[in-house]
């Protein structure tokens, strides 16, 4: 439980910022710990394309901001930076959908994490699913 207060506050501290990373602001961390974690948000105007669809860029938000969420979760936490981003878009989601956004931290070794993710909605559609490595020396 430690760590889901832990990252619900780096969530609302991130979300007051004028940075990228408020983007995230409407996520809510449902669990975490030990290399996993699940979060929910609702599909707002502002996430979705001009056809009115969850975008594929804020997808992509995702899939690299819960990932790192991920890797918070484990003993001696390494948030570090990007290095490859996989993002396999599988169905649509539209405004006023909830997101379930779940991510497992596949290994974390000296330099390199590997973590999975898959967005899916309130029916159990799945949205899209990534793969994300970062640099965590």
């Amino acid at each position: 439980m430690a760590a889901v207060t832990a990252l619900r506050q780096i969530v609302r501290n991130l979300s007051k910022s004028k940075r990228y990373d408020r983007l995230g602001q409407h996520l809510n961390v449902v669990s975490a710990g030990n290399g996993k974690i699940k979060c929910e948000m609702p599909v707002l105007e502002e996430h979705l394309n001009l056809s009115g669809n969850l975008h594929g860029g804020f997808t992509a938000t995702l899939v690299d901001v819960v990932s790192t969420y991920a890797l918070g979760t484990l003993d001696d936490p390494r948030f570090g930076v990007s290095v490859d981003m996989n993002i396999s878009y599988t169905s649509s989601a539209k405004q006023g959908d909830t997101l379930i956004i779940t991510s497992d931290v596949l290994k974390r070794g000296q330099t390199l994490a590997f973590a999975n993710v898959e967005i899916r909605d309130q029916n159990d559609k799945l949205i899209a699913y990534g793969r994300h490595t970062k640099y965590v020396a």
